[in-house]
């Protein structure tokens, strides 16, 4: 049972684009894949959510003739939980309590667990898109993406995780923090997946993507990019 985590270097970095692109390329492989977002907060009920972006995506790309007639059919998606304020989970959670009404209520990791193993059961590729950075936590016992990997690699998944990082400035420095916090909790990032490079990469660009690159050498990741409009894995360099 395949699983990739996919977590970030900071909200907004382009998480769901990256996703859409991992799940390209599996379609393309003739993989089943399956996407789900543990928790998708900022979007109320009857609105579009990260994963129905996704499918969207791919749809596209099955109609450009890019991927095969049957992609759509091989691509399925999920939520784990739905909450209206756009803040971090723990954060929506409490914001939704104190406007009143119902009190919704977070995943614990252990179902969250159960429901991408019996995903993972039916395809080839469960891709699980997280909340904001690798630190945001997805439950109420402080538990997120590396915790989600350490998980399910224990429920005997084969779980690896995928940091995101945005091509310009800050990124050395968040990308830096957010692998190091992961490898020091025993999951190293097995890709660094740079989202929305430019056509043209100007020197502050081209100076990240050396630095990445020398980042995912040292810890043995793969270093990859999704370029700005072009839903397209790119090996870097």
């Amino acid at each position: 049972m395949r699983c990739e985590v996919v977590t970030g270097t900071d909200t907004d970095v382009g998480k769901t684009w990256g996703t859409a692109a991992l799940a390209v390329r599996a379609l393309a492989a003739g993989e089943r894949v399956h996407v789900d977002k543990p928790v998708q907060t900022g979007v109320r009920r009857g609105e579009e959510g990260d994963v129905d972006v996704v499918r969207q995506l791919v749809a596209e790309r099955a109609a450009a003739g890019v991927l095969p007639a049957t992609a759509l059919e091989r691509l399925s998606v999920s939520e784990g939980a739905r909450l209206g304020p756009a803040m971090a989970p723990v954060d929506a959670v409490a914001e939704a309590a104190g406007a009143g009404g119902a009190v919704p209520t977070l995943p614990t990791l252990a179902r969250q667990v159960r429901r991408w193993r019996a995903l993972a059961a039916e395809v080839d590729l469960v891709l699980i898109e997280g909340a904001g950075g690798i630190t945001v936590a997805w439950t109420d016992a402080d538990e997120g993406p590396v915790d989600a990997a350490l998980a399910l690699r224990a429920a005997g998944c084969a779980a690896q995780l995928c940091v995101v990082a945005r091509p310009g400035l800050g990124t050395q420095n968040h990308t830096r923090l957010t692998v190091e916090h992961a490898a020091a909790r025993g999951v190293p990032p097995a890709r660094i997946l740079v989202s929305g490079t430019s056509q043209a990469p100007d020197a502050v660009e081209q100076a990240n993507l050396r630095c990445l690159a020398r980042m995912a050498e040292t810890q043995g990741a793969r270093l990859e990019t999704v370029p700005h409009d072009v839903l397209e894995l790119l090996p870097a360099g």
